[in-house]
C-alpha cells in the first residue's frame, strides 16, 4: 500500500513529454500515433497535441489533467478512466489487489489523505543512497554516465 499511496503524489506536478513518450510512436510521416491501447485515446490525443513529435525536451504537461494544481483524489479517479500519464501507474488497476486500492481512493479522498501522510513519512525516513550505494541523478529517466 506504501506505494499505491505514495503514487498519489501524481495529483499534482508536471511531466516531461519524454517521461512518457513511450506510449506513442512516430509513424512514417513524422506524428505520433497511439500505441498503448490502454491509454484513454481522447486523452492521447491531448497529449500528442501538447508533446507532438519533435518537441523541445523543456515542454511538460500536467500529471493531472483534471485537477493539476490540487492535492485530491483525483489522480485515482483519472486511472480508472485510463488517463494516467505513467505507464507504472496505469499498471495499478491491472491487478486486482492494486485495482481495490485505486478503486477505494478514487471513492474516498478522505482514506486517500489517511493513507498519505504515512507512507509519505515511510519515504522520508530511507535516506539518501550515495557513493556504493546508489546516485542521485543529474535526471531521473537515466543513470548518471
Amino acid at each position: 500500500m506504501l506505494y499505491l499511496s505514495f503514487s498519489g503524489a501524481h495529483t499534482i506536478g508536471t511531466a516531461h513529454c519524454n517521461s512518457f513518450r513511450d506510449r506513442f510512436q512516430e509513424d512514417s510521416t513524422g506524428k505520433l500515433r497511439l500505441v498503448d491501447k490502454t491509454l484513454d485515446s481522447n486523452y492521447a490525443n491531448m497529449l500528442i497535441g501538447q508533446c507532438p513529435a519533435g518537441v523541445q525536451p523543456s515542454i511538460k504537461v500536467n500529471n493531472d489533467p483534471e485537477t493539476s494544481l490540487i492535492f485530491d483524489n483525483m489522480y485515482y479517479q483519472n486511472l480508472l478512466h485510463h488517463k494516467g500519464l505513467f505507464q507504472s501507474d496505469s499498471v495499478l488497476i491491472n491487478n486486482d489487489s492494486t485495482r481495490i486500492l485505486v478503486e477505494d481512493f478514487a471513492n474516498d479522498q478522505e482514506l486517500f489523505f489517511e493513507k498519505w501522510g504515512p507512507s509519505f513519512l515511510k519515504l522520508t525516513s530511507v535516506g539518501v543512497k550515495s557513493g556504493d550505494m546508489g546516485e542521485i541523478r543529474i535526471s531521473c529517466a537515466s543513470t548518471n554516465s
